[in-house]
């Protein structure tokens, strides 16, 4: 699956966030570095997790619909339409891949926010929160 950084840049402006989940409120910039650093990666892997379990939920809920058809539609549009696979972990995988493309474009075209690790991470953050937004029953 090939997902061009401006679809993902632009799931990213348009995504809502919610002050709870959003990494600002989570770690602040008025801690160290290194402790913003931390803190931010580990938001990033926990919000992985939950992306991680919502895709094998997506997974299983399309295997328990009755019939066949719906299955099949299912996995053709995300193999052939989509380029990518109805595996949730290769999905997963193949997401965080394009995040970081699509957060490092964002980078290279900005000239503001804090240093390169901080943002990306903050970037994966809302794009990763963005997707599970969309992946929730």
């Amino acid at each position: 699956m090939r997902i061009p950084p401006s679809f993902l840049l632009a799931l990213l402006i348009a995504a809502p966030s919610a002050p709870s989940v959003r990494a600002a409120d989570l770690c602040s910039p008025s801690q160290s570095t290194v402790d913003e650093v931390r803190c931010v990666r580990e938001a990033l892997k926990a919000l992985d997790r939950k992306l991680e379990q919502a895709f094998a939920r997506v997974a299983a809920e399309a295997k328990s619909v009755p019939g066949e058809t719906y299955q099949v539609l299912w996995r053709e549009n995300l193999t052939k339409f989509y380029r990518t696979t109805s595996d949730p972990r290769q999905q997963a995988d193949r997401f965080r891949t394009e995040r970081r493309q699509a957060c490092a474009f964002a980078k290279s075209v900005s000239f503001q926010g804090t240093g390169y690790g901080i943002f990306m991470t903050r970037c994966e953050l809302a794009l990763s929160k963005t997707m599970l937004d969309q992946l929730q029953p």
